[in-house]
């Protein structure tokens, strides 16, 4: 349950992230008001996360908090970064995602967990973001550099409300490199809201639909 749009503009990365967590011991499987974007306190750099989001007693955003403590990201390219961080995570990951397949078989919504990093890569200034996801084994994890990319989508919000309609003209909305931060942050709120108000008629139809997201936001960005 999320809904996450990050977006590469010609002088920044911003994400849109809602603030829905989903856990069975809550009444109703889920609640609003948490933070899914890490940013890091001393250098231009965001983690956020999709699909499973607790790793045994701890969520994702601990994961972060250590590894930045950690510290041997100084001085290393984004790539670098990546790839460290999804060593640090994956055995976490893994054995989580191995519980919940035995535990319940047949919910798809808890085989799978991503991780994404987006900053500047200090060695060539360029903006970035890797994307690495876990699925059930044998699947092993993908990354995907999405330095290309100017926008993506994440998440059932995702997937269900934006996704075939901006797949189907991807280019129709902005343009994306001429674009700065203040742009693309206006433009990430208005593809939310579109999205918001589908879910919330969805639901009119459904009473047990329309679950997918929360209908609050936040948004940060790597340079900011």
């Amino acid at each position: 349950m999320s809904l996450i749009l990050a977006a590469l503009c010609k002088d920044d990365i911003c994400v849109c992230a809602d603030t829905r967590y989903v856990d069975r011991k809550w009444n109703g499987g889920y609640k609003d008001g948490f933070d899914k974007i890490y940013k890091f306190d001393s250098c231009p750099l965001i983690i956020f996360n999709h699909g499973n989001n607790k790793f045994g007693e701890k969520y994702w955003s601990d994961y972060c908090l250590d590894y930045e403590r950690l510290g041997r990201w100084k001085g290393r390219n984004l790539k670098w970064i990546s790839e460290d961080f999804k060593g640090y995570v994956q055995n976490a990951v893994l054995q989580q995602l191995n519980f919940n397949m035995k535990q319940w078989p047949d919910d798809y919504n808890v085989r799978g967990s991503g991780f994404v990093v987006c900053g500047k890569n200090i060695q060539n200034n360029i903006l970035e973001m890797y994307e690495f996801f876990w699925k059930p084994q044998p699947v092993l994890p993908g990354m995907y550099p999405w330095s290309g990319i100017h926008l993506n989508g994440f998440g059932t919000g995702y997937d269900i409300y934006l996704k075939s309609d901006l797949n189907s003209k991807p280019d129709k909305l902005v343009n994306w490199n001429a674009f700065n931060r203040g742009q693309i942050k206006s433009e990430l709120e208005r593809l939310f809201s579109v999205a918001r108000e589908s879910k919330k008629a969805r639901e009119r139809e459904d009473s047990t639909a329309g679950k997918e997201f929360s209908d609050d936001f936040i948004i940060k960005s790597v340079m900011e």
